[in-house]
């Protein structure tokens, strides 16, 4: 009888298992904490509303508008960014009380409302709280509707607060309006954050009778006045009849019109029955999750898994409206014929695993979103870097749209114009700011003319492959050409002594001091061991760089176990294992990297430690910001055991899967199984079989994934180092065929001599031929041979070239020896200290803004330049001028200390050039000037999150900086 009831309850507990659904292991609260930045509201795949509760304001760690370590709500409000590293968003607050209001100096202060998260549930399409005011507040959503349920105590009349002042971060409200109308609030606002001219319009209606009185700028409005424009506009909705009852409040959003936002809400939803909109909302998640059936691993793993789909899914966000018109970039309203229209494109992120992720999952998707880019491109001239609401936040380094289009393209995607697309990709690489066309002479970005110098480079050079081989498909030789000569820019910042990718300054010296731990301005977010493996579509090229395959491995040994600490501050920098940052996307392609040079299994091995080590099924277990997608996609695809290195190849790089079973529904309808044996006990692979073929490489090809069948993985708890070894079976890079010779290097510091300075040669390659010229000629085998050191005695061009017999010649290095001139002083003599400032607000990307943009507050004399002016802690600029007193001819080093931007002119030349950088960097320049009275200008600018300026300087004969006194500043 035991046995039977024993039997019994394991049956249906097996039963219980097969049931449970793919939306039943999503946990929104995943990402919420440390520094994820995700949000726990209700949303649809790709849906234009995310309402989702606000636990705070003004913080980079609430960049979603909540964090899971705050204990109040500020409200509810209807859109919100997923795991971002700026604010933005957070329109139409609702806010439910049914306490007494109390008026502040700009309107009605509605305090912070306690809550628990023992009273807290948040699943796919739903929200709920018990708040400890008594009232319970239920969410869900369309895709351009947020619905809400208020549940109010018996305490207290019941009341909503609209609030149209409610901001997450110090924007600028250009304009707002709010109308009372029959059984309806309407508005909308308009904000100038970190994208400009954000329009949202909203029709709000209520299933219960209401009367509303609304507050413009702290005062009452006349209740016959039913219609209210400018600034702080808030408005109090009572239910005097709704006490001890429910509330439910559906909201249409448009970014065209009030109108639109009504045909939203008529079209999507009918009456006020929150339980349908909720079952639909979820039935729809249901759908789009199932898509990846999984059996096998942990429930812990499963939540993981799940949860970064759904991630995956949040964005792009939908921006037409039902009737398909839009608000496109040029702020005019525009109709989509067929296609859906996409923003949110966070895609220096997403383009590495969450676009090729679609390719395999969802093509309709990747062919609106390429169509959206080609609409951007219409309306503005180029492609899309980080699109918000219907503007262009010009975040992020890259053109990186180029990479959704190709690697659609190679992939047989191409539901758009593919003429064109080719004719945006090339126009956007020659006009974007940050873009290597200006500097094509130089073949590198020079690091005194741009910040992020390096990583704009290496970005740049695998955007330009991709438009290189686009033009070649479309038979476009001199496209091709163009750019696959582009393409290969990487190998001149390459410094083949210290092994790193370097910034170099326009005279072709490397900047100095170079602490490859150090996060620097010349990086995006990273130091330089983080971009040292940034060669994405040319591996092999950098192997050769760095001069055989086993000093290749042998670098990528270190990037794991190196035990150098990061020497600065950079909060997206997390995740560390060695100097590898899995909590920023820069890292994401590099544990693959060993299947490139011979050893998989070390890619087998990593790939498995970094999915158990930097996700966890709790609010902190996404390890760094979630970025739209990304960090999640990482997790999906590890897991299914293939990662693309190189989007735009097509091929799919191999690791050992998380799973025993994943049945995906193919985009086409086919479906693909990946199968493994026992992987909790197997971390590495023995054979890979693809219906039932071995396959020998250490890749698989997008278009073999397509067909279906089953992809089957064979593992072992032991590596394999026989398999997937050879040259024939690595994957795709741009020089696989061919040894070419490292670019040699100039190893000391010629580009500050007095008289004469020696120059050091050296090449990556030992046996290497080096040959020179000193008259800005091309060098060959004709030219002079180093074979030791060699004086210059003036100002001059140094090239170089390295020989190795059976390879191909290195690239040619161009360093420029500069000898020293002293800038003299002005001739005027000054006795008054202090230093004048103009100080401006507004939201700047760089210093130039500041004047150009800036409204101007306020001016008046300082000691020295410092932030006592600023009125606000975010967004604003300062500019300072006077004179500064050099007490004696010498060489000076002058620094600048920043965040977020600072230039320092001096004598009417840019000396110091801090511009734009990301977070609190220092770096410095080397200036020689004669004894006297020197006219300087410094410019800074705040964006948020931290503010400092700090001009220091290293007079002669001293080895350490200090600030600059205030004895030394001077004003007329």
């Amino acid at each position: 009888m035991r046995n039977i009831i024993y039997l019994l309850f394991v049956l249906v507990a097996v039963s219980g298992c097969q049931t449970k659904k793919a939306i039943d292991y999503v946990d929104p609260f995943i990402g919420t904490g440390f520094h994820g930045h995700t949000y726990p509201g209700a949303t649809v795949p790709f849906g234009g509303v995310q309402l989702s509760p606000d636990t705070r304001q003004y913080s980079w760690d609430g960049c979603s508008g909540y964090h899971y370590s705050d204990s109040t709500i500020l409200g509810f409000s209807h859109t919100h960014l997923s795991g971002t590293g700026c604010i933005d968003l957070g329109d139409v607050l609702f806010y439910p009380t049914s306490g007494n209001l109390k008026k502040g100096a700009d309107g009605y202060d509605f305090p912070p409302i306690p809550f628990s998260h023992e009273n807290e549930v948040a699943e796919a399409g739903f929200y709920k709280v018990k708040l400890d005011n008594g009232i319970t507040a239920e969410l869900t959503a369309t895709p351009h509707v947020g619905v809400h349920r208020y549940t109010f105590g018996n305490e207290g009349e019941p009341k909503i607060v609209i609030d149209l002042a409610h901001l997450l971060e110090h924007e600028k409200i250009k304009e707002s309006e709010l109308t009372i109308g029959a059984g309806e609030i309407s508005g909308m606002r308009c904000t100038d954050g970190w994208v400009a001219n954000q329009y949202v319009y909203f029709v709000a209606q209520f299933s219960a009778p209401f009367k509303a009185r609304t507050i413009h700028n702290g005062e009452h409005v006349p209740e016959n006045l039913k219609s209210v424009k400018g600034g702080n506009i808030q408005t109090i909705v009572f239910f005097p009849e709704s006490k001890g009852g429910q509330v439910v409040c559906k909201v249409g959003i448009s970014t065209v019109s009030v109108e639109n936002a009504r045909k939203n809400l008529q079209a999507e939803v009918d009456g006020f029955d929150f339980e349908k909109v909720k079952n639909e909302a979820q039935n729809t998640w249901e759908e789009s999750l199932s898509a990846f059936e999984v059996s096998g691993g942990t429930n812990d793993e499963l939540k993981n898994f799940y949860t970064a789909l759904y991630h995956c899914m949040v964005t792009p966000n939908i921006i037409n409206d039902v009737n398909n018109e839009y608000r496109g970039a040029d702020m005019k309203t525009h109709k989509s014929k067929v296609n859906k229209i996409y923003s949110t494109f966070s895609l220096w992120d997403t383009f590495r695993a969450w676009n090729p992720l679609m390719t395999l999952a969802d093509t309709s998707l990747v062919n609106d979103m390429i169509n959206s880019f080609l609409n951007f491109y219409d309306q503005t001239g180029k492609l899309p870097i980080w699109t918000l609401s219907s503007g262009e936040t010009e975040t992020m380094v890259g053109y990186h749209a180029v990479s959704v289009i190709y690697d659609a393209y190679s992939k047989n995607i191409r539901g758009y114009d593919v003429e064109k697309a080719l004719e945006a990709m090339r126009e956007t690489a020659y006009k974007r700011i940050r873009g290597t066309t200006p500097f094509v002479d130089y073949g590198f970005i020079p690091a005194d003319r741009k910040r992020e110098s390096v990583s704009r480079l290496l970005e740049n050079c695998y955007d330009d492959w991709c438009i290189a081989e686009m033009a070649k498909n479309l038979g476009k030789e001199n496209i091709y050409n163009e750019f696959i000569y582009r393409a290969q820019f990487y190998k001149n910042v390459f410094d083949g002594k210290t092994g790193f990718f370097r910034p170099r300054n326009q005279d072709g010296v490397w900047v100095e001091p170079f602490v490859p731990e150090a996060v620097a301005r010349a990086y995006t977010e990273a130091t330089a061991w983080q971009y040292r493996f940034f060669v994405l579509h040319d591996v092999n090229g950098l192997l050769n760089l760095m001069g055989c395959q086993q000093e290749y491995t042998r670098n990528l040994d270190s990037l794991f176990n190196t035990t150098v600490d990061m020497k600065g501050t950079q909060s997206d920098i997390t995740g560390l294992i060695g100097q590898y940052a899995h909590g920023n996307e820069p890292s994401h392609h590099m544990a693959y990297l060993y299947s490139f040079a011979g050893q998989p299994w070390k890619t087998q091995e990593m790939v498995r430690r970094l999915l158990g080590e930097m996700y966890h099924p709790t609010p902190e277990g996404i390890i760094g910001n979630e970025d739209c997608g990304q960090m999640s996609a990482w997790y999906v695809m590890g897991s299914l055991g293939l990662y693309e290195v190189c989007p735009g190849t097509g091929q799919y790089i191999f690791t050992s899967p998380l799973f025993e079973n994943v049945d995906i529904k193919l985009a086409n309808g086919k479906k693909l199984t990946i199968s493994t044996n026992d992987p909790a006990k197997n971390v590495y692979i023995k054979e890979v079989l693809f219906n039932g073929k071995p396959i020998a490489d250490n890749y698989i090809a997008h278009d073999s994934l397509m067909e279906g069948g089953e992809l089957e993985f064979v593992l072992s708890p032991r590596p394999n180092k026989e398999r997937a070894i050879s040259q024939e079976t690595l994957p795709y890079s741009l020089s696989n065929a061919d040894k070419e010779v490292s670019v040699p290097y100039v190893s000391n510091d010629i580009s500050f001599f007095d008289k004469e300075v020696e120059v050091l040669c050296g090449s990556a390659n030992k046996d290497a031929k080096i040959y020179y010229t000193l008259d800005g000629s091309e060098p060959d085998e004709r030219s002079a041979l180093y074979t030791e050191p060699f004086k210059v005695g003036k100002t001059c061009t140094i090239k170089l070239k390295a020989y190795v017999n059976g390879f191909t010649p290195s690239r040619t290095a161009q360093y420029k020896a500069s000898q020293i001139e002293y800038t003299k002083p002005s001739m005027v003599t000054l006795h008054k200290n202090g230093v004048r400032y103009k100080y401006y607000e507004g939201t700047f990307a760089q210093t130039t803004e500041v004047e150009e943009n800036g409204e101007f507050k306020s001016s008046g004399i300082c000691e020295k330049p410092d932030l006592s002016m600023a009125q606000i802690p975010d967004h604003y600029g300062v500019v300072y001028n006077g004179y500064i007193r050099v007490p004696e001819k010498g060489i000076y080093s002058f620094f600048l200390k920043s965040d977020d931007g600072s230039v320092l002119f001096l004598d009417g030349k840019r000396a110091v050039d801090n511009d734009g950088s990301h977070g609190t960097i220092k770096i410095g320049s080397r200036i020689a000037l004669e004894k006297g009275f020197h006219p300087y200008k410094l410019i800074y600018f705040e964006d948020y999150e931290g503010q400092e300026i700090t001009l220091s300087w290293t007079k002669p004969g001293e080895e350490k900086d200090a600030p600059v006194g205030k004895e030394y500043f001077f004003i007329k």
